[in-house]
């Protein structure tokens, strides 16, 4: 049996010292060949002839192992999270009950008396592709436990993981294009700049996920929970997101354009400088969220809720805004010209020097709104509450002012629409 060198023994010891291994727990791995209950936390230990050694109930968390020799090696109750064991040989190694949450499996050696528990067997050949392209869809994987599993840069396209448990995996960088995920279990997993466009993820748990700079172009995300999932630099283009849950998610400077989040829950979601143009908005809630420099152009927001919603520097040029909430917000100096605001709520919302060129504001609740210096040039404001608003300075000329209310308005130097202009008293 062959000895680990001096040389080796060194370059480990200096190598694991700083990441928590245990230097006197190394010696005995080193002097004895067994080592149970050792601390090889971050251990460097890639291409390493570890034969037949006893690791029972180790911590090799996160333990470079890749190119190991692990023939016959005792791994049982051993804590293997985040190791790296690719091209590593087990062959005859004991890893029952091991921890093996995102191991990383490619082309690790195998064989018939290797034990190692079904759903890591299971994971095993996905990864290292033993599965055959028909089997991807017929392979049953209903209810099955592949929590924790790496899938980084595997190729699952195809693949039907209805109702998989999948919480904690990682599958960055993989092939997820046209693979189903129907009621699946995705908590607290890493998508991160995986290809899913038109894949189906109708009611699966997101939550907490990471799909940062993921392509999920064309995919089925209908009633998702995405709390709290960060989606930032995304590319949604056309992705269906009906009726679910965004809120608290973080999807900044992504992309969404003609994206359909109808009745979404948006509530604190982040949308910074983000491309909205197009978007199906239709019935979402977004209070609290940041709009802050997003791009909302032609989107279609009637009847949303946008309660303390931030917008500033946002482009809200031609937005259907029918029958929104924009009560109390502040659109100062907003250029809102092509906007339908019809049976809009703006009460208390602050409009100084807006851009209300042509806009549809019939039956609109613009209740004490400041609307100062606002350009209303062919406005149709009919049947509008305006009463305590102030239009102080305002431009009405054109505009449409059948059936307002104007109690208590301020009207003074404002031009109305027969261009004559209030004197102020």
């Amino acid at each position: 049996m062959k000895i680990l060198s001096l040389t080796l023994f060194l370059a480990l010891l200096s190598s694991t010292a700083v990441n928590a291994a245990n230097p006197k727990h190394i010696q005995r791995l080193l002097e004895t060949r067994k080592c149970e209950k050792c601390n090889l936390k971050n251990a460097k230990l890639r291409g390493f002839y570890l034969r037949q050694v006893n690791l029972k109930g180790a911590n090799l968390q996160g333990a470079d192992l890749n190119g190991a020799d692990l023939k016959g090696a005792f791994l049982r109750d051993t804590n293997l999270v985040d190791a790296d064991l690719r091209n590593a040989n087990l062959e005859n190694a004991n890893l029952e009950n091991a921890k093996l949450d995102r191991v990383k499996l490619h082309n690790t050696v195998v064989n018939d008396r290797t034990v190692l528990a079904k759903k890591w067997q299971r994971i095993f050949s996905i990864v290292n592709q033993k599965v055959t392209n028909l089997d991807r869809k017929n392979t049953d994987f209903m209810q099955t436990d592949l929590s924790g599993a790496n899938f980084d840069d595997v190729d699952l396209r195809n693949y039907d993981f209805t109702g998989v448990n999948l919480q904690g995996a990682s599958l960055e960088g993989a092939l997820l294009s046209k693979t189903n995920f129907e009621n699946a279990n995705l908590k607290d997993s890493s998508l991160f700049l995986s290809d899913i466009r038109h894949s189906n993820f109708q009611k699966v748990n997101l939550e907490k996920a990471t799909l940062q700079a993921a392509d999920l172009r064309g995919a089925n995300f209908n009633q998702t929970n995405l709390f709290k999932a960060n989606l930032n630099q995304t590319y949604l283009e056309g992705t269906q997101l009906i009726n679910s849950n965004l809120n608290k998610a973080q999807i900044a400077t992504s992309y969404l354009q003609n994206t359909n989040l109808e009745k979404a829950k948006l509530d604190n979601t982040n949308f910074f400088n983000t491309d909205l143009r197009g978007a199906n908005l239709n019935n979402v809630g977004l209070k609290k969220a940041d709009l802050t420099g997003a791009n909302i152009s032609t989107a279609i927001l009637s009847n949303s809720q946008m309660d303390k919603i931030k917008l500033g520097g946002a482009n809200l040029t031609s937005v259907n805004l029918k029958g929104a909430d924009l009560s109390n917000l502040n659109l100062n100096n907003t250029d809102l010209s092509g906007n339908n605001l019809s049976n809009a709520n703006l009460s208390g919302t602050k409009l100084k020097a807006a851009n209300l060129k042509g806009v549809n504001l019939s039956n609109a609740n613009l209740f004490q709104a400041d609307l100062s210096g606002a350009d209303l040039t062919n406005a149709n404001l009919s049947n509008v509450d305006l009463t305590r608003a102030n239009l102080r300075n305002a431009n009405l000329k054109g505009a449409t002012l059948s059936g307002i209310k104007l109690n208590f308005t301020n009207l003074c130097g404002a031009t109305m629409p027969n261009n004559t202009q209030i004197k102020c008293e």
